[in-house]
């Protein structure tokens, strides 16, 4: 498809989007395997590829006396009984069968071992198999060497690839790079195995990661399903509490969860909550009347990493809560009365100083409108009046360069300041001197205990921590910061360089491009010799480097 049709294909697609719903996964490699299973899950319309019973390929041990080790690409043919599973690999699995068949002579056919042959196929002459189709007598050897390939599939690839490292230090030393390269991509492909997934485990596995977190006066609820092994669904719920009363919370939350969805074989709980469940599991065991697991992971473990992965989907659901336009909008309705304000707070622009022992000191400007940053808004400015710490000064000079020649009409809802009183006095003290203090409302966030000032009050406004009207706020505050730390490190990231380099004599700015593109830092100039910058640079400046820098 070309660029245009692509693009003509998506428009096409998000006309019928109704709603958008996403698990965060803490790999790329969880996200293909729990991809592949909800689309087998649902079948959805516009989903070609993975589609039919072909899945990730597992590799496989045949439970026999001389184990066979195969490919299985059809989830069809997936037989606990009879074979041992590892995988998905969504990548590298081919290449990984290979490698393993060559470094541990096990078969790979599809021969009756129960048979005993009368010559063994090519792979005995090729010495990649034991032929345990003839020589039966190699059933100790054979075992170990089936045991290895299954400590390796399981992760434990250390022996291993110490072992293929020594292999391709002796190529090396023989000067046969080519083969030093293939041992190099195996022992690429042993560490790739170290990289766990979490999202796909094993057929038997059928359980619910439950995790919840209540903020302020509201719960939030999220349930991963976990359904033969598989992340097969994500279930998130909100509600108030202020209008209802719990003996029991915990319990509470549980037993209404599962009134409404299908009991498990088990559960798995964040661990501080194994006593206050201990009722509400009995309860649960009463209504359904069947015997229910529950875990409560310390230690590394599969399920302590799903456990995780559910509270990063929890957060995210908390965070996408405050996003929504309704719950900004009571935020900056409860902002506007609890504070008093003169205008609706739509647009808040804020303001941040940052420097070091005031050098390349700057200011950042953020801005917020309907809750949500506008970064197209932003600006920065290089502070011009002192350079040495000073932020009150600092703070005045980027006030009043922002709106000296600023329209009433133009001016913000509020103007934040990131500090306490002598910052906000400090901002104050300009917009009165220019006669414009009426056109907005001047408050100011102080790091410590998050408490707002309003310019002319001595006393701070305590707003809790949990409620979206100070949310709003923060999170201008955190842009304000972020882009003048931004701005501030390129500024300090100049300095040190001109200041290094370009007080040489005989080092212009094409030189000194010369000098960083070809040794990268002013700490790889420092480390060339002589003949290195000579290559860049004529002989006496090279000389004057060495003098002047050292190295």
């Amino acid at each position: 498809l070309t660029t245009t049709e692509v693009i003509k294909k998506s428009r096409e697609l998000v006309k019928h989007i109704e709603d958008i719903e996403y698990i965060l996964c803490p790999s790329e490699l969880d996200a293909l395997l729990l991809e592949n299973n909800l689309i087998k899950k649902y079948n959805p319309k516009y989903n070609i590829a993975l589609k039919d019973e072909k899945t990730y390929p597992y590799l496989s041990l045949t439970k026999e006396t001389f184990p066979a080790f195969h490919m299985i690409r059809k989830s069809k043919h997936l037989d606990l009984e009879h074979r041992e599973y590892f995988g998905p690999y969504p990548f590298g699995a081919w290449k990984l069968k290979k490698i393993l068949l060559k470094l541990f002579k096990i078969r790979d056919c599809f021969w009756d071992m129960n048979k005993k042959y009368k010559r063994p196929c090519l792979k005995y002459d090729m010495k990649t198999c034991l032929g345990p189709c003839v020589h039966k007598e190699v059933r100790e050897e054979y075992q170990a060497m089936v045991a290895k390939v299954r400590e390796v599939l399981k992760g434990n690839t250390k022996d291993c690839i110490q072992e293929l490292r020594v292999q391709m230090e002796e190529m090396a030393e023989k000067f046969e790079f080519e083969k030093a390269i293939i041992l190099r991509e195996q022992i690429q492909e042993l560490v790739n195995l170290e990289k766990e997934q979490i999202s796909e485990y094993g057929k038997e596995v059928d359980e619910d990661i439950f995790v919840w977190k209540e903020v302020f006066d509201r719960m939030f609820l999220c349930v991963l399903n976990v359904r033969e092994g598989k992340i097969l669904g994500k279930i998130s719920n909100n509600f108030l509490l202020e209008e209802k009363v719990y003996e029991n919370l915990e319990e509470e939350l549980l037993l209404s969860y599962y009134r409404k969805y299908p009991i498990p074989k088990s559960i798995v709980f964040e661990e501080k909550q194994q006593e206050v469940l201990k009722e509400g599991l009995i309860h649960l065991e009463l209504m359904f009347d069947r015997k229910i697991e529950s875990y409560y992971p310390k230690i590394k473990s599969r399920r302590l990493e799903l456990l995780e992965m559910a509270f990063l989907n929890l957060e995210k659901d908390i965070e996408n809560f405050h996003l929504k336009k309704e719950v900004i909008e009571d935020g900056m309705k409860e902002l506007y009365s609890f504070l008093g304000l003169k205008h609706f707070p739509r647009r808040i622009e804020c303001f941040d100083i940052s420097n070091i022992q005031g050098k390349d000191a700057v200011a950042s400007m953020s801005v917020s409108i309907e809750g949500k940053a506008a970064k197209g808004e932003y600006r920065k400015f290089k502070i011009q009046c002192k350079d040495t710490p000073d932020d009150f000064a600092m703070m005045r000079e980027v006030i009043y360069r922002r709106y000296s020649k600023l329209e009433p009409k133009d001016f913000p809802d509020v103007i934040l300041i990131d500090g306490g009183l002598g910052q906000i006095n400090s901002a104050g003290a300009i917009l009165e001197e220019l006669g414009k203090i009426q056109f907005t409302d001047l408050l100011s966030l102080a790091k410590r205990d998050e408490e707002v000032y309003k310019y002319g009050e001595t006393l701070p406004y305590s707003i809790s921590k949990d409620k979206e009207a100070l949310k709003i706020f923060q999170r201008v505050r955190d842009e304000a910061h972020r882009f003048g730390i931004t701005y501030h490190r390129k500024l300090r990231s100049k300095r040190v360089i001109s200041s290094e380099l370009d007080h040489i004599e005989g080092i212009g700015e094409v030189r000194r491009k010369k000098l960083l593109k070809r040794f990268s830092s002013v700490s790889g100039v420092k480390a060339a010799s002589l003949e290195e910058l000579e290559e860049c640079v004529p002989k006496q400046v090279a000389i004057r480097i060495k003098e002047e820098l050292g190295g």
